[in-house]
């Protein structure tokens, strides 16, 4: 009786932006030079053990699946651009290639995981969930650090051994991944409760919801946040009102879903926001070691020059969020000429322009879940509207 075998093993790893500037055409392997692509090579070689244990390939947004030998010339395109290679392309190459029913692990951004997936649903994708590019190297890092701590295999007796000793590998990489996810979101979360921080939400009929926003830390900083609040509060079709003494927290109600998205949202949007004004802070802090700026801090005293700092970073952060919610179509260039002080619009707004995120975007849709059935609903009343009333009596 034949034992069926185990599928082929492939590892699967995107190509880079920056490449070898050779003209001519070159082997795949030494056409991509960046340290991402070079990483995601490095974790391949150490699931398939340097070949022992799988085979790689490279996924060019160009040409498709192509072997680390496969000469190819220059050029420039990404995942998903006009003329990048076709799902219905990825499939033709893989039956040409006998990869079909291959055991796939996919090493890219999600771009590329998502045109490999179109052929293979079932591949295993061990950034998936990984924080931006910070993220995703570190995983890759504890894959070939992880394989440098292990002895280097013999060949394996039979494919079934091989397959289930990597997927193995694997599956720790991907518990190790989630650990330091956990960790990340904890962070995070500690960050964004030093900006805003949310009551319990309290249901009162099913058209209205009320909570109360806190802003922690210190009073002028609590201000500029709470001003902020009222911008954004539109976005999300809910109303902000102060609340009688107390200048560190504001009423929020409306509908009970908009009132759960908006409290997810705003630690969000304020982090992401102090992110930029700190960004443009630090444009700041440069400037003042700079030979340039001797001239406009000679013979100023320290605490004048602090002052120039903190109203410029108070500065900055009004810039960002007038940006953030009417982003401008250009923004002035600063000039070399003139202190921080007295352009903080084109510094700050050069800033958050370019690194423009939508704010009606981040609310999380778990947390607001959460938010919502963890709601106080004692006080809850049924609003019926003239529809669910029924006709009226004659």
């Amino acid at each position: 009786m034949n034992t069926p075998s185990a599928p082929q093993r492939v590892m699967i790893v995107s190509c880079g932006g920056r490449k070898n500037s050779a003209q001519h055409p070159v082997p795949a392997g030494e056409r991509y030079t960046g340290s991402y692509h070079l990483a995601l090579r490095r974790a391949a070689d150490a699931l398939t053990h340097n070949g022992l244990t799988g085979s790689v390939l490279i996924l060019s947004s160009l040409h498709g699946l192509i072997r680390l030998d496969h000469p190819i010339g220059p050029y420039d395109m990404r995942m998903g651009d006009k003329g990048s290679v076709s799902s219905e392309r990825l499939r033709q190459q893989a039956a040409e290639l006998g990869l079909l029913n291959a055991d796939v692990t996919v090493l890219g951004p999600r771009a590329y995981v998502e045109a490999s997936r179109t052929v293979w649903p079932e591949l295993t994708a061990p950034l998936a969930g990984a924080r931006g590019i910070g993220g995703q190297l570190a995983t890759l890092a504890d894959i070939y650090t992880h394989d440098r701590r292990r002895q280097a295999p013999q060949p394996p007796a039979g494919p079934t051994a091989a397959s289930t000793g990597t997927a193995s590998h694997i599956e720790e990489i991907e518990r190790r991944a989630a650990a330091r996810q956990d960790a990340e979101a904890q962070r995070a979360a500690s960050r964004r409760a030093r900006y805003a921080t949310y009551s319990q939400l309290v249901i009162e009929n099913p058209a209205r919801a009320r909570a109360r926003l806190m802003f922690p830390g210190d009073p002028a900083k609590s201000a500029a946040r709470i001003w902020a609040t009222r911008g954004f509060a539109a976005l999300y079709r809910v109303q902000v009102h102060a609340r009688p003494n107390d200048t560190s927290a504001l009423n929020v109600h409306g509908a009970p879903r908009d009132v759960a998205r908006f409290l997810s949202a705003l630690p969000r949007v304020l982090d992401k926001a102090e992110v930029r004004a700190s960004e443009a802070a630090r444009l700041y802090g440069r400037w003042e070691r700079h030979s340039n700026a001797r001239p406009h801090l000679a013979g100023m005293p320290p605490r004048q020059r602090r002052a120039h700092a903190r109203d410029f970073r108070a500065a900055a952060f009004q810039v960002v969020i007038d940006t953030l919610l009417d982003p401008p179509n250009t923004v002035p260039q600063a000039q070399g000429g003139l202190p921080p002080w007295a352009q903080v619009y084109p510094l700050a707004a050069g800033i958050a322009h370019y690194y423009w995120f939508d704010p009606t975007a981040e609310a999380d849709p778990d947390e607001s879940a959460r938010i919502l059935a963890a709601a106080d609903r004692r006080h809850a009343t049924t609003a019926a509207t003239p529809a669910q009333r029924g006709p009226a009596a004659v």
